[in-house]
């Protein structure tokens, strides 16, 4: 029989802020107990970074950088969505307004029921406060310092007003769970994907939230400041080099017990909907998976960003749990590329799906998954929002636990880390273990290759399906 299928995706959640990774502070209590029950991965790591590359292999199933450089679902794959409506489910997914989830970029397909709470609004408005930052950001004139004081403004009042760009877990909670309660036919199986963004600076918890992780209580007025201060520091220079604003270490403090407790007000929505999966007699016949897309820096290497500048574990390793019908209680330590979760939902499904269906999806199942190299890549510093980069060079990395290379083709530079002596990635082993520099250089050249080689036969398939359609156009066939 064919499971229901729950597929919660959490933005910027490091894995070492969870307690199925040993954190030491209450953030993820519901993740915990559905660990307990199933299986969790101690070193899944993101295929590419940030959402707009990550997302290319948590729905497409297909490497960060396969088909092309571009943004979104290619149009040539098959989505977690699309195999599960031609398994006969019923199909939902609801974005908290992460603007690479939409349906301009593929992540509507195969979705019946689809929300991002962006493009599907109800027409309200945020009120006059949006239009009046709009008037004066028309007067600024490029001039820094109203730029400054302006965007500490905006902040600030935001936060004081609770009003964030991002759509909270417990409104999009609601809509799933309301989703769940009116579906159209019980008799077919359903796939929910929901994805929350609360973890995702900024960072303006609720007090209960912080109450939960043992912080104390921050007022609005010094989460916006915060927020500002992170804004600024790293888009005055790239991850905070000389010349951005310094971030004190008491501040810094109070920043982990702000997105600590962002954290747990996601993982109490995950609570919540197990809850109602429970209370319609449908947990038992549901396999519910937890992923993060990414992590995020909290300071760590100088930053706050998940942006394609860095690609330490703060930003590359996040949490993945299994939990549900025939998932054995394990936890498993080999090194997983997020690319394998859609193939392992499908495989997991009960629904037995055709072997080319399966075979529409690159990546191992993550049951299956054992010490091979897992490679991370982005393009270098790549900003889809405004073009630029787009031709830089790649920033990879390559793990072979408990080595780990991050290559900078862009720059010309490389470091080597053991993360097992080393989990903060500090003291770069290059220069003393050439030898390993050598074989991890040699494993991303037979990634890159395979990915090179795929997206040339992409690349002529599609010039040649362009050319047809020239050739149809004008009556020429």
């Amino acid at each position: 029989m064919a499971n229901n299928i729950v597929y919660v995706t959490i933005d910027s959640i490091r894995a070492d802020r969870t307690g199925v990774s040993g954190y030491d502070r209450p953030t993820t209590p519901n993740l915990d107990e559905l660990a307990r029950d199933g299986t969790v991965w101690t070193r899944a790591v993101a295929s590419g970074i940030p959402t707009y590359y990550s997302f290319k292999s948590l729905l497409g199933g297909v490497p960060a950088l396969s088909h092309s450089r571009d943004v979104g679902i290619p149009p040539e794959t098959t989505t977690l969505a699309e195999a599960f409506r031609r398994l006969g489910y019923e199909t939902a997914g609801f974005n908290a307004g992460n603007p690479w989830l939409t349906p301009e970029h593929g992540y509507d397909r195969g979705v019946e029921t689809f929300r991002d709470f962006l493009t599907d609004d109800d027409g309200s408005t945020q009120g006059g406060l949006d239009e009046l930052i709009r008037r004066a950001q028309s007067l600024l004139d490029g001039t820094a310092v109203l730029e400054d004081k302006l965007g500490w403004l905006a902040r600030t009042t935001f936060a004081v007003t609770d009003r964030t760009p991002l759509e909270p877990a417990e409104t999009v909670t609601d809509h799933a769970i309301r989703w769940l309660a009116g579906r159209e036919s019980s008799d077919r199986p359903f796939f929910l994907w929901i994805h929350y963004m609360d973890p995702h600076y900024p960072w303006v918890p609720r007090d209960e939230d912080l109450r939960r992780v043992g912080a104390s209580a921050v007022s609005d007025f010094e989460k916006g400041r915060l927020w500002h201060a992170v804004a600024h520091h790293d888009s005055s220079t790239e991850n905070a080099t000389d010349g951005a604003p310094s971030i004190s270490s008491s501040a810094l403090s109070t920043i982990e017990d702000l997105y600590d407790a962002e954290v747990r007000r996601t993982d109490e929505a995950v609570g919540r909907l197990v809850g109602a999966l429970r209370s319609m007699d449908a947990f038992d016949d549901t396999l519910l998976a937890v992923v993060g897309d990414h992590g995020t820096e909290l300071g760590d290497h100088g930053g706050f960003s998940h942006g394609p500048r860095t690609l330490y574990d703060e930003v590359t390793r996040v949490p993945l749990v299994v939990s549900g019908p025939g998932v054995a209680t394990a936890e498993r330590d080999a090194t997983t590329s997020l690319v394998g979760v859609p193939r392992t939902l499908l495989d997991r499904s009960g629904a037995e799906p055709s072997r080319s269906l399966l075979e529409s999806f690159c990546g191992t199942d993550a049951f299956a998954a054992d010490d091979e190299p897992v490679v991370s890549e982005v393009v270098y510093d790549f900003d889809p929002a405004t073009g630029a980069n787009l031709d830089n060079d790649l920033l990879v990395a390559c793990y072979d636990w408990p080595w780990k290379l991050v290559q900078n083709r862009e720059l010309g530079t490389h470091e080597l880390y053991d993360l097992d002596a080393d989990p903060d990635e500090r003291v770069d082993r290059s220069e003393a273990e050439p030898r390993k520099v050598d074989d991890l250089r040699e494993a991303i050249a037979v990634h890159r290759d395979r990915i090179e080689r795929r997206n040339r036969t992409i690349a002529e398939r599609r010039r040649v399906r362009r050319r047809l359609a020239e050739l149809e156009r004008a009556g020429a066939i």
